[in-house]
């Protein structure tokens, strides 16, 4: 497995660093077969094997409070007791935790298949919101489903009729927080979100026509250049990495300490 690390932990929970290409979790099909990718439970669990037994939604997810994408690199949460899960969880359901993001991207003037028509607001929106449906072969990607938008704040999302894959009959959003050129050719991007859908900032960004760098799925162009970081090495990977990264990193977590209350926010070291 290419290189996790703890960023830090309490008797309570860990804060992990998830390389790109890793699996969070098992995956399902495969959870307790022989064959399986190693996943970033699996390599905590060896360090701390109680981790395992915590048990959430799904008994092979053991204490993991949130999952990231298999391409993407960053920040992960996870409970280390069945309480410290309990409250956790509970914190993720009324939107209290808040993951922040980095993302690199270049603009695409045409709409890839099965996107709704452009999303109205453009990049100058703040606030991103859709429903999602699977789509394509295999159902490996996701495309918006279209509803009303608003100019709003994600602290205070509004109520819209339910449709299909929306988040307790509201939208799932994606909050852009800042927008600025990061060369001539691309553009950087740091967003925020609290409870989140697959491929939901890959999705949204491809929706407005910025795709993130080396994102295939969703029209992203291929650059060799964007650094894999571990922050428990603090090692740039450059010319010996063996895969185009994608370019987007979970950068900062805002929860609340499951046993003191305690706000507690972790950051890493941006794209």
């Amino acid at each position: 497995m290419r290189n996790p690390s703890v960023v830090d932990e309490t008797p309570a929970y860990a804060v992990l660093f998830k390389p790109p290409r890793v699996h969070t979790v098992p995956l399902k099909r495969y959870a307790g077969k022989a064959g399986y990718e190693p996943s970033l439970l699996e390599w905590y669990g060896n360090l701390f094997p109680p981790v395992l037994r915590v048990q959430g939604k799904h008994p092979w997810e053991g204490g993991v409070v949130h999952r990231l994408d298999y391409e993407t690199q960053g920040l992960v949460l996870v409970a280390k007791t069945q309480r410290a899960l309990q409250v956790l969880a509970a914190q993720q359901e009324e939107g209290y935790i808040i993951k922040e993001y980095g993302a690199l991207s270049t603009k695409r003037a045409d709409l890839l298949p099965g996107f709704p028509q452009a999303f109205s607001g453009g990049v100058d929106s703040c606030i991103i919101a859709s429903g999602f449906r699977p789509y394509g072969p295999g159902r490996k990607a996701v495309r918006p489903v279209v509803f009303p938008v608003w100019d709003g704040d994600i602290r205070k999302p509004r109520k819209f009729k339910k449709i299909s894959a929306l988040d307790r009959g509201s939208p799932y959003v994606t909050e852009i927080m800042v927008q600025k050129d990061a060369s001539v050719e691309d553009t950087c991007f740091r967003l925020r979100i609290k409870r989140g859908f697959r491929h939901q900032i890959r999705c949204h960004l491809a929706w407005i026509g910025y795709p993130i760098l080396n994102d295939t799925l969703y029209g992203g162009l291929t650059r060799d250049t964007i650094p894999y970081r571990n922050p428990g090495s603090n090692r740039i990977y450059g010319e010996e990495r063996e895969f185009p990264v994608l370019g987007l990193m979970a950068e900062g977590i805002r929860f609340y300490d499951p046993v003191s209350a305690e706000p507690r926010h972790y950051t890493m070291q941006r794209l």
